[in-house]
Parts: C-alpha cells; sequence; structure tokens
C-alpha cells in the first residue's frame, strides 16, 4: 500500500524517479538533453532544493525558477505533458492528501510558467505559490 507524500523525507525520491522518466521521454528528454548538457547530478541537486522549498516553505532553494525556462519549447503540450508525467510519478510512489495538494500546486506552477514564457513576462516571480 502507498502513503501520502512526507517531502522532508521523500523529495529524493521523486525527484530521482520523476527525472529517470524524463530522461527516457520522446518528448521532454530531448529538450532536458540538450538544455543540461550532461549535467543531470547537479540538475538534481538543484530540484532536490527546489521541491524542499516548495513543499516546506523551508528555502533551500534561491534564485528565479522561471528563468531557466525562458528559452525551452514554450508550447503548451510540453507544459501538459511535463505536468502528465509529474502526477504519474507522484501517483506510482504516493496518495494521500499531501500528495494531491502537490498536484495541484504542480499543476498550477506549470500554467503561470506557461503564460509567463508565451507572454514574455516574468512578473510573478513566486510562480509556485
Amino acid at each position: 500500500m502507498k502513503r501520502d507524500i512526507r517531502p522532508a523525507d521523500d523529495i529524493e525520491l521523486f525527484v530521482d524517479t520523476f527525472y529517470d522518466g524524463v530522461r527516457n521521454d520522446d518528448l521532454l528528454g530531448p529538450v532536458f538533453k540538450e538544455a543540461l548538457q550532461g549535467n543531470w547530478p547537479e540538475h538534481r541537486n538543484k530540484m532536490y532544493r527546489f521541491w524542499h522549498s516548495v513543499l516546506l516553505d523551508d528555502p533551500l532553494y534561491f534564485g528565479n525558477p522561471f528563468l531557466p525556462h525562458v528559452d525551452l519549447p514554450h508550447e503548451k503540450d510540453y507544459f501538459d505533458h511535463w505536468v502528465t508525467l509529474f502526477h504519474e510519478t507522484l501517483d506510482q510512489l504516493f496518495e494521500g492528501k499531501k500528495t494531491e495538494e502537490f498536484k495541484k500546486q504542480i499543476t498550477k506552477m506549470a500554467e503561470m510558467f506557461h503564460q509567463n514564457i508565451a507572454t514574455g513576462s516574468n512578473h510573478n516571480k513566486n510562480v509556485w505559490r
């Protein structure tokens, strides 16, 4: 039986599982491969800090999460696919109230990223809240 996500304990498991899926994904894999230039360990470490900050409201990530995404594909299907993979990974590993809240945060964040990239706007720097 799956349990609810416990952010302090489960962030690395989630990030590792999610990005393993992204690396092997036909749509997102090539985008991340080009953007990261083989720097997956550094990216994963940054994502551990980022998601820790998001889920626990404990700032381990500093910077603007929006800026690294500006030059990536911004078509809505990329964002929708990313959200789908994110939700599938969470569903694979966890279930419960916190997990569902996390999925809502992710969907909102992806919508804001897409809107800001598509319009060339960066007015909302706190995009995940």
